[in-house]
């Protein structure tokens, strides 16, 4: 089934009535991420047509809530990035945690929702174009607060470390782990000759490189902080 194909979502909302409460407000926001997801896991070339199709609403009341495509991909990623942050906040809320346990819990789920991966590569190139000022900062204080309250809570993991490198540990985490998705995932131009001896360099065998290096960096802010 191609994305033009796929059906409103179960229930959806066919009324082309403008939601005025703000829990109204909020469903049909949601509505539309939930549905850009959806879409975003087979293509992200959807059009904001198909979206609201998909979403069960009037094409004109996803611009209410979006102004461009982009910027509702930049509304997806940020859902998936507080969905990482909430299994690391439950690591962290676990008995005696530790820097290994939290790494693997967030290896666990990003290995079961893949999608995270495309999304987040893309965001820098996201921001750039089609996003407006307004959508862009709305995205990082979002995010800003989130990063304060688990690079705290990392700090008490690790006592000796300066406030704020909590939340650097965070955000290094995340570089190191786009970085590497982006060096593993071959290009198409070079899939048919990624089998020559010289393009052996080139092959990372992505979950346990990412594995390896993630423990290494919380490894190394452990002995910073003992």
């Amino acid at each position: 089934m191609t994305v033009s194909q796929l059906p409103p979502r179960p229930g959806a909302d066919r009324t082309k009535k403008r939601a005025v409460a703000p829990a109204d407000k909020s469903a049909r926001r949601a509505a539309i991420v939930r549905a850009a997801a959806e879409l975003a896991a087979r293509s992200s070339g959807f059009s904001m047509d198909q979206l609201a199709r998909r979403a069960g609403l009037a094409k004109g009341t996803v611009y209410l809530y979006f102004g461009t495509r982009e910027e509702v991909l930049l509304a997806v990623h940020e859902k998936q990035t507080h969905e990482v942050f909430d299994v690391v906040e439950r690591a962290l809320a676990a008995p005696a945690p530790s820097g290994e346990s939290v790494v693997r819990a967030g290896l666990r789920y990003l290995k079961a929702h893949a999608e995270f991966y495309p999304l987040a590569a893309n965001c820098r190139y996201m921001l750039d174009t089609n996003v407006g000022t307004e959508a862009a900062l709305a995205f990082k204080l979002g995010l800003s607060g989130r990063l304060e309250g688990l690079g705290k809570r990392i700090e008490q993991l690790y006592p000796g470390l300066r406030p704020g490198e909590g939340a650097a540990l965070l955000m290094n985490s995340y570089a190191l782990i786009i970085g590497l998705w982006q060096q593993a995932d071959v290009p198409l131009s070079l899939r048919s000759v990624m089998h020559l001896p010289e393009m052996r360099i080139f092959k990372i065998d992505f979950e346990r490189q990412l594995s390896a290096a993630l423990l290494d960096l919380w490894d190394a802010a452990a002995r910073r902080g003992a």
